[in-house]
């Protein structure tokens, strides 16, 4: 899917070099975090909510808003704990 997506980075690493890490950044025209291990998140539950989004006619898969907000809870780092305060915010701005 990355390759598709043309993001040539992609190219320099086996899947099971993408498995041995917790986290692998790929930086082409845009910066894409590809986890392995996510705080707070399930796989199966998380791939079940997850969202479509595009861009420049590419789809892909992103978590949900509600999983992300759990997951960075979880991390519990403080730049991820400021992400939630935004995130919850911006929910209540909607509601």
């Amino acid at each position: 899917m990355l390759l598709e997506a043309k993001l040539d980075t992609a190219s320099l690493i086996s899947a099971d070099e993408l498995l041995a890490n917790e986290i692998t950044v790929f930086s082409d025209r845009v910066r894409i975090d590809v986890q392995t291990v996510t705080p707070g998140l399930h796989f199966e539950d998380a791939w079940r909510n997850r969202e479509v989004m595009e861009y420049r006619n590419q789809k892909f898969y992103v978590a949900a808003r509600n999983d992300l907000i759990a997951s960075k809870r979880a991390a519990g780092y403080k730049i991820d704990l400021e992400d939630v305060r935004l995130l919850e915010l911006s929910n209540k701005q909607k509601s």
